[in-house]
């Protein structure tokens, strides 16, 4: 069976998957990209030259509709899209995929989807979407419409998790035509090349950030933007009453609230708060292994949280808001703590609860590491392969 996978871009979170499926005997597999970014680009959220440290082309098959580029200023940009949606369509006459996966309701892949019904293919989506959000009635018969359209050309739809399906329920899409894939995620042994790598650069990482040692690390890991509320978080810790030994890192940085979290910083001096900034993954999943909790205080817009399923494999426990697209399956799981997003008390009190009680801790830690197993490429490669065999039978 040939399955094409088309995305704007190398993800991340990705490309781990990619390598599984690529490796099944069963699939002829190939990732479709719009453009082929460079290892190292300008990121415009950040406002600086970004790279993450891993490998985002090797180890399978791909194709590109644009050369390198080395920023991500344009990918989705809505001239960008309507000449993407031209050679999306080239392409797709001169490929024999039978089934066609997008990422995404962007305009292309839709008008794709469209065009690969017309020819004869199984059409799927995956999509991080989530009804979540303060919308005005013109936005809400806007979504309606488009989203409704779209489906009528959509064979199935992979979902994540309890939003995810639901988002797609409410926007036509049978529930039999529903499959629940967890998110795969990087994983440390796809970053490191083993246990000794691990150690090496851990121990590196703690000799850097002397403030970090003999401490219990929360950790906000992501960039400061308006829907992520950086500020909101700093104000909550400021006031929760918390042992001396927790400090609160946060690590990422650019987006609107940059600058009001280095003035911050700057102004207040506190002794338990430190902003180390961009960090690449090796970096990252160091600090989930360091850390104990992991913090997303996202208003709306926030989409599943995908730090909250990297670090769940490196023992931590984590509070969220219920903004945040992943919180019903932290909430079953019980594998952290949930708080209404508009009432900073109950961050508050979540903060000093949990740094408090080790015991729930411990066993929100525990409960992480079973879930991690359904976060591994392996996993969901496997629910992908059992999926399409179904098709054949």
């Amino acid at each position: 069976m040939n399955l094409l996978f088309v995305c704007t871009h190398p993800i991340q979170n990705l490309i781990p998957l990619f390598v599984e499926l690529n490796n099944k005997k069963m699939i002829n597999f190939k990732v479709l990209y719009w453009e082929k970014m460079n290892k190292e680009y300008f990121d415009t959220l950040f406002n600086q030259t970004i790279n993450f440290n891993i490998e985002t082309l090797n180890g399978y098959n791909f194709d590109y509709l644009y050369e390198n580029k080395n920023n991500n200023k344009d990918v989705v940009k809505f001239s960008n899209q309507l000449l993407v949606t031209l050679k999306l369509i080239k392409y797709l006459f001169t490929n024999k995929s039978e089934v066609v996966l997008v990422y995404g309701y962007y305009f292309p892949h839709i008008i794709l989807l469209l065009f690969s019904k017309i020819l004869g293919k199984r059409t799927i989506i995956r999509s991080v979407s989530y009804n979540l959000g303060n919308r005005n009635i013109i936005k809400k018969i806007f979504r309606k419409i488009y989203y409704s359209c779209a489906n009528l050309f959509i064979d199935e739809f992979w979902s994540i998790g309890k939003l995810n399906t639901d988002f797609y329920l409410n926007f036509g899409a049978k529930e039999k035509n529903i499959k629940i894939i967890p998110s795969s995620q990087i994983t440390k042994e796809f970053v490191f090349k083993d246990e000794h790598d691990f150690f090496t650069i851990k121990e590196k990482f703690i000799n850097k950030y002397p403030q970090i040692k003999n401490k219990k690390i929360i950790l906000y890991a992501g960039k400061f933007l308006k829907k992520k509320r950086p500020m909101f978080l700093l104000d909550s810790f400021a006031q929760a009453k918390i042992k001396n030994d927790w400090i609160l890192l946060l690590v990422g940085g650019g987006g609107f609230h940059n600058q009001d979290v280095i003035e911050y910083l700057k102004n207040k001096n506190p002794h338990n708060i430190f902003f180390l900034g961009f960090k690449d993954l090796k970096e990252i999943l160091i600090l989930y292994d360091l850390c104990e909790i992991i913090v997303l205080p996202s208003d709306y817009g926030e989409t599943n949280g995908n730090v909250l399923l990297e670090s769940s494999q490196f023992n931590c426990s984590c509070i969220v808001s219920n903004r945040v697209g992943a919180y019903p399956e932290i909430v079953s799981d019980n594998r952290g703590l949930v708080f209404e997003a508009s009432k900073k008390n109950e961050l508050i009190n979540n903060l000093e609860l949990l740094t408090n009680d080790d015991n729930l801790r411990d066993k929100q830690k525990r409960n992480n590491l079973e879930f991690s197993k359904k976060i591994k490429p392996t996993y969901a490669a496997d629910k992908i392969i059992d999926i399409l065999s179904s098709y054949e039978t």
